[in-house]
């Protein structure tokens, strides 16, 4: 399959994100952000949170919270 041959077929998709600002690697956080809101519901507190999903995902803080806040925002 050639690069064309994908975009074609995912443009609808591709154009949806592009408007709502979710960028392309951002599927890669869906299993973080999942964990970020069980985290939430059993009441640990957002910073701490953060900390746990930055240690256990080997990426940095500012780094968790930019895929949190753009995983969160309505569409």
């Amino acid at each position: 399959m050639k690069a064309v041959e994908l975009v074609k077929i995912s443009s609808e998709a591709l154009k949806l994100m592009s408007k709502h600002d979710v960028l392309r690697d951002d599927w890669r956080f869906v299993p973080m952000y999942e964990q970020y809101q069980h985290m939430r519901s059993l009441g640990i507190k957002y910073r701490a949170c953060i900390h746990t999903l930055s240690d256990e995902y080997h990426i940095g803080t500012a780094t968790v919270e930019r895929a949190i806040r753009r995983l969160s925002r309505n569409c």
